[in-house]
């Protein structure tokens, strides 16, 4: 389970080693969602991985770049990152324009989705219901 906290999820990770490709899943890896400044990533982003594996499924199974995973505090805060981002909770990708329409991220079951001109930017599977915003 993911950590409910920020501060849980900062001082609940552990420092990624290498990462293959499928150490996560079939087609994700530890390296991809981790931190980008740390190597850190929260225990559990097993229910963040199962929705981007059926996101690359409905999207004809092309490889899926993870541009941001998991963030440390502060890593978040460096680049801006909204303060109670899903980032912080190791819930939430950031994938590039023109690979998923905001529909395919809905069908795939994620609850956040950030658009940029109808394509999924943003994806997280937050608790408590949908939030759709545009950038």
């Amino acid at each position: 389970m993911a950590p409910d906290e920020p501060d849980q999820a900062v001082t609940g990770v552990w420092r990624a080693q290498g990462g293959a490709v499928g150490d996560l899943s079939p087609h994700f890896s530890t390296r991809e969602l981790s931190d980008r400044a740390s190597g850190s990533l929260p225990v559990d982003v097993s229910h963040l991985v199962d929705h981007l594996e059926q996101l690359r499924a409905i999207c004809g199974d092309r490889p899926l770049e993870i541009l941001s995973g998991y963030r440390s505090a502060a890593t978040n805060a460096r680049v801006g990152g909204a303060t109670d981002s899903q980032h912080l909770y190791g819930r939430a990708a950031d994938i590039p324009s023109g690979y998923a329409t905001v529909d395919q991220a809905e069908r795939a079951g994620f609850s956040g989705i950030g658009e940029l001109d109808g394509w999924a930017t943003h994806v997280d599977v937050r608790p408590g219901g949908p939030a759709r915003w545009s950038y």
